[in-house]
């Protein structure tokens, strides 16, 4: 008669589990770090320190700094994209979706990619920095979308929507000012300017 196969203890977590949930804590640490940092100056036994893994687990779970870094980037990305169809798709109207993203945003500066970028490049593989680029890509297009719609619906002027998205997006990096903070009330506030100032140009006449 075969043996019963032993039964996992109750609330125990299964490997697959752990290991799911080590990797997301190392990408977060590593977002956070080479967010504040940079690139060169992040190691990853200060990322490892961060989350509360040795080097080595670090290694078993990403093959090099510049995988790590890819893959903390993409994802930092994917997630701002994600947060952006949700608070545009959720609003009544395209302005209330802006005044929305707005305050997300500047509440929660990322970094500037190209000057993150500029410092990380020549340590990568170019389809690491295919992969980081086609994921910032895709924020601009999903904005292209939204401004597209609203020169449909004659909310907007007729004008490239591309261009509209990485204006907007570059308008949007007023969050990353040191000063941004303590010179304006509330990220809510520095919203409605920028917001405001950018449909001036961007409206329907």
């Amino acid at each position: 008669m075969p043996e019963k196969s032993a039964k996992r203890l109750p609330g125990r977590p299964r490997q697959a589990d752990t290991d799911t949930t080590i990797h997301q804590t190392i990408i977060s640490a590593a977002a956070a770090l080479f967010k504040e940092y940079g690139y060169e100056s992040v190691s990853l036994q200060q990322i490892g320190n961060q989350c509360g893994v040795s080097k080595q687990t670090i290694y078993y779970h990403f093959a090099s700094k510049p995988e790590l870094f890819k893959v903390s980037m993409t994802t930092m990305l994917h997630n701002i994209r994600t947060v952006t169809a949700r608070l545009l798709d959720e609003a009544d109207h395209l302005e209330q979706g802006l005044l929305r993203l707005a305050e997300a945003r500047l509440a929660n500066p990322h970094a500037e990619i190209v000057t993150m970028m500029r410092e990380a490049e020549k340590f990568l593989e170019e389809g690491q920095i295919r992969s980081i680029r086609e994921a910032e890509q895709d924020i601009h297009d999903l904005l292209a979308d939204y401004f597209r719609l609203g020169m449909n619906q004659q909310q907007l002027r007729e004008e490239d929507p591309l261009f509209l998205a990485e204006t907007f997006s570059t308008l949007m990096l007023m969050g990353n000012r040191d000063n941004a903070s303590g010179k304006y009330e509330s990220p809510l506030f520095l919203g409605q300017k920028l917001v405001a100032l950018f449909l001036q140009g961007a409206k329907a006449t």
